[in-house]
């Protein structure tokens, strides 16, 4: 990313506490992104959508008011006057399954771990704004649920794992994450170490999932997962 490009990205920084967000914004603004706005929470951040014309949000997700899945909800379906196509990264811890899951299937564009660093914040800016301004899961956002809960997630599933029919049809068993390619659909739900599940059963793969899966790779549990392209025929 060149200095001309920073200096023209407009940038939100959505953040709750005043030293983190002053800290955030003074470090990307040293970096040469000039044009850095920030907001407190979701509420302050779709006043400034409403009115500036924003390229990227960089979002904390647990916030009061209303917290970031409430916000990238709403710039998904098209609840604010910036387009749904507006490049997001989401700041996380990757502790909490849910909010990662609901991230995955609201499409964001990447993942800032914290703590934060220059280097990693670069790098995921540049990632997020090179993203094609494609959306494959606008059918499932309206069931994405913006509750965030910060107890500790227990190791083992809470429910039955959603498993797919065995049709007749080719299908087979990847041995690595590298095997995902686009176009194919998950038989059985991928899940994060904690056995949390991230991906339904029944998801079809994009490249916009499969970039997220590999910046989530440490934390996923890439098990027996069988996948096919075909039509599928869900059972419980």
């Amino acid at each position: 990313m060149n200095t001309c490009t920073k200096s023209l990205l407009s940038i939100l920084v959505v953040e709750d506490h005043p030293f983190s967000r002053e800290a955030f914004v003074s470090m990307l603004k040293r970096t040469g992104f000039e044009n850095v706005r920030s907001a407190e929470d979701g509420e302050s951040a779709v006043a400034v959508l409403n009115t500036d014309p924003i390229d990227l949000v960089i979002t904390d997700i647990n916030m009061p008011n209303q917290n970031g899945i409430e916000l990238i909800k709403k710039i998904r379906t098209s609840q604010t006057k910036s387009s749904l196509y507006t490049s997001i990264i989401a700041v996380t811890t990757l502790s909490d399954a849910a909010t990662i899951s609901a991230c995955m299937t609201l499409e964001v564009d990447a993942f800032l771990v914290k703590p934060i660093s220059v280097k990693e914040a670069q790098q995921k800016i540049l990632l997020a704004i090179s993203e094609p301004k494609e959306l494959y899961q606008q059918h499932l956002y309206a069931d994405i649920s913006t509750d965030i809960s910060l107890s500790p997630k227990s190791t083992q599933s809470d429910t039955k794992q959603t498993r797919i029919k065995e049709v007749s049809c080719h299908f087979f068993t990847p041995a690595t994450l590298s095997e995902l390619k686009s176009e194919m659909t998950i038989l059985d739900d991928i899940e994060l170490s904690n056995g949390s599940c991230l991906l339904k059963a029944g998801t079809l793969i994009n490249q916009k999932l499969l970039r997220r899966l590999y910046e989530l790779s440490e934390v996923v549990q890439f098990g027996h997962i069988r996948v096919r392209v075909d039509q599928k025929d869900t059972v419980t």
